[in-house]
């Protein structure tokens, strides 16, 4: 016992010198490791999935609109490129692009499969039709999965016309989040790995500050729907391990921006206003033309939370993205 602590000790002096990859591969080594190292994910195929958060609408220009702000300023082709929505950071990250937004006319290895007003259990647009609308899903693709806003909406809704209680809404959340994680345990059966991202808080959104106005408590109410929604999706994925997905809190990182505002967001920082006057953020936009802009009066890019009543602005992509793009190389898949 004496000669195994006093080896402890002497590796204890010196491994303390090293820069700590040097002292990661020391303890690999010594653990039984070897020199094997666990090698990073390399996908073939970007897939995305979910609801129009993660859709880009072509006009056959290959130069599509995104549900956030766009920005289409200049006269260069590729004005989708600008401002990126997270699921094109991730595509970005392996030097991927979808045809949605391919000026260059290159060879797409991303492609989405995400549906505009998409909802878990819809049996045209929801997460099951979603999946087998994917040609040979499988161990070379990297998935990346949101869904859910627009159940939190309908189920809110349900309630303010009464057509459900709360509780039932409530259990209704909670049965929605299971059925979407079961069905990524459809998408790891096939050997994808998978990236999902959890739906924003939307109590925090504009839509439910104006729908308070004439239902109080809807504040409350679409924030608890969307806890539940997504606590039931993140703790029912099968198998559990975090080998084969990862997870990205996109609801922390909207509850922080709401929180700090002036933190995340440039002069004049509003974490409760739309950036937009427009119905759909799709046709959100800010151009040379100021006439033709929507943007509210001092709005810019990186000046909101929301880009309309209930779609994520520039901003808050970006912070998304790059928790997406964290995942895909640091999870051990």
């Amino acid at each position: 016992m004496t000669l195994l602590r006093d080896l402890r000790r002497l590796g204890t002096r010196l491994l303390a010198p090293l820069a700590p990859v040097a002292l990661a591969a020391a303890m690999l080594t010594a653990c039984g490791g070897g020199t094997s190292q666990v090698e990073p994910f390399i996908p073939e195929r970007v897939i995305a999935l979910g609801d129009e958060n993660s859709v880009i609408v072509d006009d056959g220009s290959h130069d599509g609109f995104k549900y956030t702000i766009n920005d289409r300023r200049g006269t260069v082709a590729g004005k989708c490129s600008l401002l990126p929505t997270f699921v094109q950071s991730l595509a970005n990250l392996y030097g991927f692009v979808f045809e949605q937004c391919n000026p260059n006319s290159l060879t797409p290895k991303a492609f989405i499969y995400a549906v505009a007003d998409a909802r878990i259990d819809d049996a045209t647009t929801g997460l099951a039709a979603q999946i087998a609308s994917v040609p040979n899903l499988g161990k070379t693709d990297m998935v990346s999965l949101m869904i859910g806003g627009n159940d939190v909406i309908a189920l809110f809704e349900s309630v303010r016309d009464g057509t459900l209680t709360r509780d039932q809404a409530i259990g209704a959340a909670r049965q929605r989040g299971r059925n979407a994680a079961a069905l990524v345990g459809t998408i790891l059966n096939t050997g994808a790995r998978v990236l999902v991202i959890t739906s924003p808080d939307l109590g925090l959104s504009p839509y439910a500050r104006a729908q308070a106005l004439v239902y109080p408590g809807a504040e409350g109410l679409m924030s608890e729907l969307s806890f539940e929604l997504n606590g039931n999706l993140r703790t029912n994925v099968e198998p559990n391990d975090g080998r084969n997905w990862g997870l990205v809190l996109a609801d922390d990182i909207v509850a922080a921006m709401n929180k700090l505002p002036t933190s995340f967001l440039t002069a004049p920082s509003s974490a409760t206003d739309a950036a937009c006057t427009t119905a759909s953020a799709k046709d959100c936009v800010i151009t040379d033309d100021t006439t033709t802009s929507t943007l509210v009066s001092g709005a810019s890019t990186s000046s909101h939370l929301w880009a309309d009543d209930r779609h994520l602005g520039p901003e808050a992509h970006n912070l998304i993205g790059q928790q997406l793009q964290s995942r895909a190389v640091n999870n051990p898949f």
